[in-house]
């Protein structure tokens, strides 16, 4: 498999003009879909399959997941991320044809994964010379919303006004303790949504944001241990904010 490009800019020639528009689908949660995006190839030179240096993929971007970071939406099965089938966990895509020449334009199609909570996700992608360079268009996004179980839209979450945003240090916790039962009286398991909390009521909800991922999830046990955390997140939770196992949260309330 080809080593993920690392370099931000360079080779003349290599160029791509993003065609059409940012895509959106409606899933049920657990779902898969096909997306296709298409982009230009404006450079002077083609893309070609199978050479390093010459091959174009669609890679993970800034501002969410992050550069060449995995997706809640889709990925290899590795780095946490869902098996949906990309070339690589931080790959969606690699072009649809042997060889994309100047002035041609290539449909990269990829699949995603509606997460386990309903709630509005995207995915930031901007193509690539693998091995070579990052190429344009940035600012191009694959935007999924998670249905709620009855196949109604999620609704806003209704927020006091004002509404205060605390920014907290949260950790994910479950590994050893799964089939235990909570502070609050559930058990404990891969699929709970929810946080621990030190103070809150059991049940109390909690709207959460991390990147452009958002979630309300109810307090299910007593934690974190450590001060300097305000919230522990379950393995669910922690998926479908899709931060990293210690991470920096919006906690809006």
């Amino acid at each position: 498999m080809a080593p993920p490009a690392r370099v931000p800019s360079g080779m003349p020639g290599f160029h791509a003009s993003w065609y059409g528009q940012s895509g959106y689908m409606s899933l049920c949660m657990g779902t898969k879909a096909t997306a296709t995006v298409a982009f230009y190839n404006s450079g002077s030179r083609g893309w070609v399959t199978g050479r390093i240096g010459e091959t174009a993929y669609l890679g993970t971007w800034m501002p969410e997941p992050g550069q060449d970071s995995a997706s809640i939406l889709g990925g290899d099965g590795t780095m946490g991320s869902p098996a949906t089938g990309w070339p690589r966990y931080n790959r969606l895509a690699a072009q649809p044809s042997a060889y994309v020449g100047p002035n041609q334009i290539a449909w990269f199609q990829f699949q995603v994964v509606a997460p386990p909570v309903p709630g509005t996700f995207r995915v930031a992608l901007r193509p690539l010379i693998e091995g070579a360079q990052w190429m344009e268009d940035f600012g191009v996004f694959w935007v999924v919303t998670v249905l709620n179980a009855d196949g109604t839209p999620p609704v806003p979450i209704p927020q006091p006004s004002p509404s205060v945003t605390t920014t907290v240090l949260a950790s994910y916790y479950g590994p050893g303790l799964y089939g235990n039962r909570t502070a609050c009286g559930l058990t404990l398991t891969t699929t709970l949504q929810g946080v621990a909390h030190r103070t809150l009521p059991c049940g109390t909800l909690v709207h959460l944001k991390y990147g452009a991922n958002e979630v309300t999830v109810p307090v299910v046990d007593r934690g974190p241990t450590i001060l300097s955390r305000e919230f522990d997140l379950t393995y669910a939770t922690k998926l479908a904010l899709g931060c990293p196992d210690l991470c920096t949260l919006s906690w809006i309330h």
